[in-house]
């Protein structure tokens, strides 16, 4: 485990699944299978992000738990530990984080999932990546209740550091309801490492958000914004309305508000961080 300087502007790498769609892959069920049919696509994907300068790749593993991997031809543990190989073949001195998601079913009382089950599926991913990362990324979570459940299972079962972000609509709440005043205080309350927003809306949506949260938290704040809303063409394809360097100023708005890790989520590519990542040298120099 690489030890992590939280304390300098670092890039985050940008989205997988909407790579995958580029590439030519469906967007299905149990998508992560591909780290063990498809290891070399996975793999170009992470090496495009570590030429692109991030400083930290992350795992594809967004999917992966217990509850959606019930009837896979694959463990959890098989499909993390591939995802985490396939992560670290290109990575250089890039830090590997596991990337975990929600479980896809609600706790009680809006589902049926009890606070046991979630922290189970939760212990299974991080027991499985655990002694192979340098840190945890929860991300894209609605639910504060849920998410917390997760980064206690990540603390009370490994010493990695842990970041947390949440997705916000444009009324700067969850769709469960949950303020960024609510998420800074549940999240610093449980001593996660990094925290702040990703996915939600396009980069400049979420800079009223982005100003508040680096007014309130004492955290080191990470923000992974889409590359705006995706425009989907009858052909099936689609493409994403923010390129490179419209994502790269308001990144730059961003760092001068005090953001210290910036990545991309959906829509965002190797050239995306290959931009950003031009931020870092200038604060550097």
């Amino acid at each position: 485990m690489k030890k992590i300087d939280l304390t300098k502007f670092q890039m985050f790498d940008g989205a997988m699944g909407t790579r995958l769609f580029e590439l030519g892959f469906s967007f299905r069920p149990q998508m992560e299978e591909l780290n063990i049919t498809h290891p070399d696509v996975i793999e170009r994907i992470h090496r495009e992000y570590v030429e692109a300068n991030a400083d930290f790749i992350t795992t594809a593993t967004f999917g992966v738990n217990g509850y959606n991997y019930q009837n896979s031809t694959y463990s959890v543990g098989e499909v993390v530990q591939a995802a985490i190989a396939n992560a670290k073949k290109y990575a250089k001195e890039a830090y590997i984080v596991l990337d975990i998601g929600p479980i896809g079913k609600l706790l009680a009382p809006y589902g049926d999932m009890s606070e046991e089950e979630c922290y189970a599926y939760f212990k299974e991913i991080i027991d499985s990546g655990k002694n192979s990362v340098d840190a945890i990324l929860f991300e894209t979570f609605m639910d504060i209740e849920e998410v917390k459940i997760g980064i206690q299972a990540a603390k009370e079962n490994s010493n990695l550091p842990v970041f947390a972000t949440m997705t916000f609509n444009q009324n700067e709440k969850t769709m469960m309801g949950v303020s960024i005043e609510d998420m800074v205080e549940q999240f610093e309350r449980l001593n996660v490492d990094a925290l702040g927003v990703n996915c939600s809306w396009g980069p400049k949506e979420l800079i009223p958000l982005v100003e508040k949260l680096c007014k309130i938290s004492k955290t080191p704040v990470i923000v992974q914004p889409n590359a705006g809303m995706p425009c989907t063409h009858d052909n099936g394809s689609v493409h994403y309305l923010i390129d490179a360097k419209e994502f790269t100023d308001v990144a730059q708005h961003y760092l001068e508000l005090g953001v210290l890790i910036i990545g991309g989520c959906c829509g965002t590519d190797a050239n995306t961080i290959r931009h950003c990542s031009m931020l870092k040298k200038q604060k550097e120099e």
